[in-house]
């Protein structure tokens, strides 16, 4: 039996509260009208635990994979919302109760769970190769079916990824082609690694490398542009034998700086080159392309986390720790292995997206997340959405209101648009206290203009982590839902 006292935790209240219940809904109240050249599945994914730990501190990216799906046609909308029937899940729902440690930590996990994979799939949720695939750092993509979401098992693609995936792959839209990256820890002292693999558009792999890693780093992105990839290896360290000695597994290594891995993107890891920066967290970018010969990445970063402790369990705080949209030059050409590092807009921003049909190739837009009312200790998320032209610098801002958490935001184009901003922005918003959230629709030209649509959801959704818009003219769209 499962408690409905969720403790304390700030990942357990708040906007964080998980309902642990799966639904169907026809037909969603909509304010405002939506835009008839909108149409598509927004699919969310996020963090619910069906049973959270009750001896060690839970932490947000350990829940259970929840997938959320809006599927928008003619001005109606429809939802649905399933966990993801991991090997995990299913064998903790036999049992009735949390077998696995926080983060798979095997000191906390209960012998019933030897033998079974720890694989949350609650990160990301991606279309690629006829697939919806669930996606987590540390194991194989989930398959579910787009449009029941019922889970369908893992992919491992003929047995070529069966550790780590990535939870960011990288989509590029003119070949076709997923770019993954695997972080792999080894035993016995071996030095860890990263496994690259190039997937075609069928979902067949057609390369994989693997390349030595500076060190068991938490890779939450990589970079790809036309015909580079990059491998980011902050100081965010992972290590085992730190937390089978009591102390974090996941920490951060104020020590340690930002090494970044160039790589031709066919290219194999003789001819890695490794180029160094100070320390820097980062987990999300807007875009990488390449520039008169360098590599341009927009990243979100900052000098440290308030996501985990360091490396002797301190915690900073999020005011400490607040991240910037910034511009990362790499010249691969160059004498010097040094990275140039501006500041685009000093917000504090998480989140940050382009138009995804222009990643790997050069845009002037970036959709991100900001809060406006910095609380330090903050768990909740962003109460603001932003677009930034990275080429001006200039800002589209709109604010939810203090205590709201809007979930990241999405550029989604309208049927038969082709240009950046030819279409609109979506995001999922709770506000304080609310028993609602929201499904918001702006034109992605003028988010200070306020929403054109409001979708109401009659519950309170949990705060979760990515999302992807998938237009019914999309290739990706037409293929898994034939």
């Amino acid at each position: 039996m499962v408690s409905a006292d969720f403790r304390h935790s700030p990942f357990l209240t708040g906007h964080h509260r998980p309902n642990r219940m799966e639904v169907d809904a026809p037909d969603l109240f909509v304010h405002g009208e939506l835009p008839a050249d909108l149409a598509g599945v927004f699919y969310r994914n996020g963090a619910e635990p069906l049973y959270p730990p009750s001896d060690e501190d839970y932490h947000w990216f350990d829940g259970d994979g929840m997938v959320y799906a809006f599927f928008l046609e003619n001005g109606r909308v429809s939802l649905r919302n399933r966990w993801v029937r991991t090997d995990k899940l299913l064998l903790e729902m036999k049992h009735g109760r949390r077998l696995f440690g926080v983060h798979g930590n095997p000191r906390t996990t209960d012998p019933l769970a030897e033998g079974t994979r720890y694989n949350t799939a609650n990160t990301n949720i991606v279309i690629h190769g006829g697939k919806l695939l669930a996606l987590m750092e540390g194991a194989p993509p989930v398959e579910l079916d787009p449009r029941t979401l019922d889970t369908l098992g893992e992919e491992t693609y003929g047995g070529v990824v069966t550790t780590t995936f990535s939870a960011h792959p990288k989509l590029d839209y003119a070949t076709g082609e997923l770019l993954n990256i695997g972080s792999v820890a080894r035993r016995g002292g071996t030095a860890p690694e990263i496994r690259y693999d190039i997937i075609d558009s069928e979902g067949v792999p057609t390369k994989t490398e693997t390349i030595p890693m500076p060190h068991q780093a938490m890779m939450h992105t990589f970079f790809v542009t036309e015909n580079y990839v990059v491998f980011p290896v902050t100081p965010l360290d992972v290590s085992l034998r730190r937390a089978m000695a009591g102390g974090p597994m996941v920490a951060w290594d104020p020590d340690r700086a930002t090494k970044l891995g160039v790589m031709p993107r066919r290219g194999d890891a003789a001819q890695v080159r490794w180029f160094e920066t100070e320390p820097r967290q980062m987990m999300h970018e807007a875009n990488v392309w390449e520039q008169d010969g360098r590599i341009v990445a927009d990243v979100a970063a900052a000098e440290g986390t308030a996501l985990f402790p360091d490396i002797h369990g301190r915690r900073r705080s999020h005011r400490e720790t607040r991240q910037s949209l910034r511009r990362w030059t790499i010249d691969p050409g160059a004498a010097t292995d040094v990275v140039r590092e501006e500041i685009l807009n000093d917000r504090d921003i998480q989140f940050p997206r382009p138009d995804d049909r222009r990643m790997t190739r050069r845009t002037g837009h970036a959709f991100a997340n900001s809060n406006l009312r910095s609380v330090d200790g903050r768990a909740d998320g962003m109460d603001s959405v932003l677009r930034v032209d990275t080429r001006t610098g200039a800002e589209d801002l709109y604010h939810f209101g203090d205590g709201a958490a809007a979930g990241e935001l999405i550029f989604a184009p309208r049927v038969g648009g082709v240009d950046e901003l030819d279409g609109y922005a979506l995001t999922l918003v709770h506000h304080a206290g609310a028993a609602e959230t929201e499904l918001v629709v702006f034109d992605a030209r003028e988010l200070a203009a306020g929403p054109l649509a409001r979708v109401i959801v009659p519950f309170a959704i949990p705060s979760g982590f990515h999302c992807n818009y998938y237009s019914v003219d999309n290739p990706l769209y037409r293929q898994a839902m034939v």
